[in-house]
């Protein structure tokens, strides 16, 4: 810390020499003048004082008939004064701090986490439409509203968070047909004017436990898409058993919906593959707010290829993304060869892609009961259609539509 502070004051080593420096040491330190770092040299002493207390040794030095000489200068004061000399040198580190800052008050780079279902373009092309993009002033983004808007838009997203890290807009999604038993009671609480639970899919009540809310449906019913399985606003009774009021409250419960999914795979017998000539071209890139330079000028001269790009994002002290990529492209030539799948091949192919549906469907916490689908050929292809009998948990928080759901309840508590 005392390093620090003489530093920002200034200091100057200094050598002393003639009839007495000791006297001159004694006359400072009788003064409080503090020395430090001193060292005897070729019969003279070299020590270090600080800028302002140099100013004051000038009756010291008269008294004691010594002769001080400035050795080396260190410290803030004379680092400034020496950088006022150099106008240029002043002027761009003034430029850079000044173009630091204002990039600072933009968004330069967007990151999506958690999405599976929603690709990054879809999420990009939101925001587009939001007026969110690359160069976003961070003074113009409402973080509550685009999460709100989020889960308006996308009704596979249970719950959204958006936050600001210097120039990076980090977007993080949970997808889900229901919010999980680990969603907390402060995203619970979000819902500040209450939720229903709505029906995402047509189909049968296979079962259905309340926690919170009215539920508005038994097991074995029938819903529609959109209709409102347990409804946020319950009824406060007089004791004479009308309703005084309506409570607004976050419905929540386990609805597991019994529903068919309908499933169409086409795997086309004629496809053409690529064979790959070993020729490539390797070219180096830069691209500044997506306008793109590359090294060697130019395009590869191949009649077909491939480009394979790695780049990376240049980053000022790890926090600051700015608009500039950089990286390498790689062309490889290829022919492309016409073939056809025999028949077993084809419906492999048809195999291995619904086999992944149903890998994906149960990942999302699907049940499938059933699978009645059948594999027809039809023209030059193999179509692998039918149905699956699945039990699912298709409902989703909505904001209560109050006249609609009130009235609906009052029916409800009516039977």
């Amino acid at each position: 810390m005392i390093e620090i502070i003489r530093y920002l004051k200034g200091y100057v080593r200094i050598r002393v020499s003639g009839y007495a420096p000791e006297r001159f040491m004694n006359l400072c330190t009788n003064r409080r003048i503090i020395l430090w770092g001193v060292i005897r040299k070729d019969g003279c002493y070299e020590m270090c004082i600080g800028l302002s207390d140099f100013f004051q040794i000038k009756d010291i030095v008269r008294k004691t008939k010594t002769k001080v000489a400035v050795l080396e200068r260190f410290g803030l004061p004379f680092f400034v004064s020496r950088m006022l000399h150099r106008k240029m040198f002043s002027a761009g580190v003034i430029f850079c701090i000044s173009f630091l800052i204002l990039m600072s008050r933009f968004i330069w780079s967007i990151e999506f986490t958690g999405n599976e279902m929603i690709t990054d373009e879809e999420l990009i092309n939101f925001l587009a439409a939001q007026n969110i993009t690359y160069a976003t002033s961070k003074n113009d983004l409402n973080l509550e509203e685009l999460e709100s808007s989020i889960r308006e838009e996308f009704e596979q997203v249970t719950w959204a968070s958006a936050e600001l890290s210097g120039s990076k807009l980090t977007i993080e999604l949970k997808e889900n047909d229901l919010p999980t038993q680990e969603e907390t009671e402060e995203e619970l609480a979000s819902w500040k004017e209450g939720a229903d639970l709505v029906a995402t899919a047509s189909g049968t009540i296979y079962s259905i436990l309340t926690r919170t809310g009215i539920p508005m449906v038994k097991e074995g019913d029938t819903v529609e898409k959109g209709a409102v399985i347990i409804s946020g606003m319950v009824p406060v009774n007089n004791d004479d058993g009308t309703v005084r009021e309506w409570e607004r409250v976050t419905a929540d419960g386990d609805v597991w919906i019994s529903c068919l999914e309908p499933v169409e795979i086409t795997q086309k017998l004629k496809y053409t593959y690529k064979n790959y000539t070993g020729r490539e071209k390797k070219y180096r890139f830069v691209s500044v707010f997506g306008r793109s330079i590359r090294f060697p000028f130019g395009k590869a001269d191949y009649v077909k290829y491939d480009e394979v790009t790695r780049e990376s994002r240049l980053q000022l002290f790890g926090q600051i993304d700015l608009p500039v990529f950089y990286g390498n492209i790689t062309c490889r030539e290829y022919l492309p060869v016409d073939a056809v799948y025999d028949t077993q091949s084809a419906k492999k192919l048809l195999e291995n892609r619904f086999q992944k549906i149903i890998v994906a469907l149960e990942q999302k916490g699907v049940h499938i009961i059933q699978k009645d689908v059948k594999i027809v050929k039809k023209a030059e292809a193999l179509v692998l259609k039918g149905n699956l009998i699945v039990h699912t948990k298709a409902v989703i928080r909505k904001a209560i539509q109050t006249q609609e759901t009130q009235q609906e309840s009052s029916e409800a508590m009516g039977e």
